[in-house]
């Protein structure tokens, strides 16, 4: 099945089990492995997963706290304990800012209270300040250099920042002090997924299982890998099981979807993607998966969708998520890094998807979007020139056809012919192609098709228009003029009187 983009020869279907493997890992939005399927498992807020129990070294921790003077005394004169505790829940509320301040009060009484350290490093890594939590986990260190949760999540911020032989060796070290810490061996897995090490992803899953059987998520780490592995059926047992266990859990259904686009079981994919918005309706990744699903499946309009509600909840990814799609949909070989290059073409696939659906307005605004952020850019100048033809904006279609043929002068394009249409091509097909082709700069074979739609219907305008265009374009001026008065004439006769005096303008600017 293919999906005819306008302009285009089409998305082709993925045809090989390679080919597949290579366009669906785009699809997770942030290169090979996406943030909502990998992420780590940062101070493990264990309360929310039932199957785990505290680490014994944060249970270690909370003694620090209780060492301290009992007449220590911060602002306002309360006690170390009550100013842990009223930062403790501030941490818990999600207000990181205001706990920070707390736990700073603490540690200005106490300067080896590891537990401050240990949780205002957490609510500095929630608050982006990879940095200061990496300084408050070594400070954990240092108070306790046997503390596991602190390399486990020193490991993670290190990570985070791209440091990922240090954050190796954080997890090297919180597995040699406490073998069985579930958190590490999750944490570790999903970056053995990252270097390509997916044997070794497995086996940290494999271990996480021995000592709990019932955790959704090393299911999905080893889905993951397994999934990189192409052994598809393998990691649909995980997912399987993940969800076995937790029917709730958005992110495996997130990842089942992946795996049957893998697959090529799209509908089954969709459903899938369906039950992850409908456990969480901000998941933007599930939304551009299933605008991409959606498009395989025929589903145009849905896809828009799709990928507009992308855009309104987290531009910028979904920004990057069409940039790493656009060479799947326009059958370009280079991925664009210049994030303005990547809007451009963003905003051409959109005005795409809007054309094929008919939606000719929406799609001259994207184009024009794209224009305003480069107005060089000589697809959308072609792209452009067809959306106006079917406005019959003549005028302006000839003037975007004339931009973009002195723009692939000078820029030395090369252009290669669409094949030429199989035996019982409609009108309406020919008339498609040969639009194609004039957008591409194959205006011979644009002509031939023309003719085709003529000898059916020696009276279609716009169809003479196009024509018109095309013999303009290869430098024929006699005929581009001969077709455009005789579209003129034919517009005026069906009481088209805009379309036919703007073609009349039209021909004022050829003739000599």
């Amino acid at each position: 099945m293919k999906l005819q983009l306008e302009g285009k020869a089409g998305l082709a279907d993925m045809s090989s089990d390679n080919e597949r493997q290579n366009d669906i890992m785009v699809l997770a939005g942030n290169g090979r492995v996406s943030r909502e399927s990998s992420s780590l498992t940062e101070g493990l807020d264990l309360a929310s997963q039932s199957q785990l129990v505290e680490d014994k070294s944060l249970q270690s921790l909370r003694t620090s706290v209780l060492q301290t003077k009992a007449d220590s005394t911060g602002v306002e004169g309360l006690g170390v304990s009550d100013l842990f505790s009223q930062g403790l829940n501030k941490f818990n509320r999600g207000e990181y800012r205001r706990a920070i301040e707390d736990f700073n009060q603490v540690l200005r009484i106490n300067p080896d209270c590891a537990e401050a350290y240990h949780y205002r490093g957490r609510s500095r890594y929630k608050k982006g300040d990879y940095l200061g939590a990496i300084h408050d986990y070594s400070q954990v260190l240092r108070i306790n250099p046997g503390n596991a949760e602190a390399y486990s999540n020193r490991g993670l911020v290190r990570a985070e920042l791209g440091d990922r032989w240090g954050a190796m060796q954080d997890y090297k070290q919180a597995l040699e002090i406490d073998s069985k810490h579930i958190k590490t061996y999750l944490n570790r897995s999903s970056l053995r997924v990252q270097l390509e090490d997916y044997q070794g992803a497995i086996a940290d899953c494999n271990a996480v299982l021995h000592i709990n059987p019932n955790l959704p998520k090393a299911y999905l780490n080893r889905g993951l890998a397994r999934v990189e592995l192409e052994d598809y059926q393998t990691a649909m047992e995980d997912y399987n099981q993940a969800l076995k266990i937790n029917p709730n859990l958005a992110e495996g259904y997130f990842n089942r979807g992946l795996n049957r686009v893998a697959l090529g079981e799209y509908q089954d994919a969709i459903a899938d993607f369906n039950q992850a918005l409908q456990l969480n309706p901000n998941y933007t990744q599930a939304y551009l998966n299933r605008g991409y699903t959606r498009l395989q499946a025929g589903d145009n309009w849905g896809s828009l969708e799709d990928f507009d509600q992308a855009l309104h909840l987290d531009p910028v990814s979904a920004k990057a998520y069409f940039s790493q799609m656009a060479p799947i949909f326009s059958n370009e070989l280079e991925v664009v890094e210049d994030e303005t290059q990547q809007l451009i073409q963003g905003l051409i696939l959109q005005g795409n998807l809007r054309y094929e659906s008919g939606d000719y307005q929406a799609a001259l605004n994207a184009y024009n979007q794209a224009l305003n952020l480069d107005p060089n850019n000589t697809e959308a100048y072609n792209r452009r020139s067809t959306v106006r033809s079917a406005l019959r904006d003549y005028t302006g279609a000839l003037e975007d056809l004339e931009k973009a043929k002195n723009l692939s002068l000078s820029n030395e394009l090369v252009l290669q012919p669409i094949p030429v249409a199989s035996v019982g091509t409609t009108a309406k097909e020919y008339y498609q192609q040969g639009l194609e082709k004039l957008q591409i700069g194959d205006f011979q074979g644009a002509i031939e098709d023309f003719n085709q739609v003529l000898q059916m219907n020696g009276n279609d305008a716009t169809t003479l228009t196009c024509r018109g265009f095309a013999y303009r374009r290869l430098g024929d001026n006699q005929k581009a003029i001969a077709d455009l008065h005789t579209a003129a004439e034919l517009f005026h006769q069906q009481g088209d009187v805009k379309s036919s005096q703007e073609i009349a303008e039209t021909i004022k600017k050829l003739q000599p």
